[in-house]
C-alpha cells in the first residue's frame, strides 16, 4: 500500500503532466493508482475475513430460543 507521501508525490506528479497536457503521463498515473485501489481493497477484504474468524472463535453462536412446550395438563 501506498504511503501518504507516495500518494503526495503523485498527486504532484499529476499536476505536472496535466500542466504539460502529458496525457499518456496522466493516463499510466491514473492506471497505477487504479492497481493501488484494487491492492488496498484486497487488503480490506482480507482483514475483514480475518476478523470474521476471530470473531467466530471468540464469541459463542446465538442462542435460538425455542418456543415453550406446554406441559400435559395445561392449554
Amino acid at each position: 500500500m501506498m504511503t501518504r507521501d507516495e500518494l503526495d508525490a503523485i498527486g504532484a506528479e499529476l499536476l505536472a503532466a496535466d500542466e504539460d497536457g502529458n496525457a499518456g503521463r496522466l493516463a499510466e498515473l491514473a492506471w497505477r493508482l487504479y492497481g493501488e485501489a484494487g491492492t488496498a481493497q484486497a487488503e480490506i477484504d482480507r482483514l475483514h475475513g480475518m476478523l470474521r474468524s476471530v470473531r467466530a472463535m471468540v464469541m459463542p453462536a446465538p442462542v435460538v430460543s425455542q418456543p415453550a412446550v406446554p406441559r400435559s395438563g395445561q392449554a
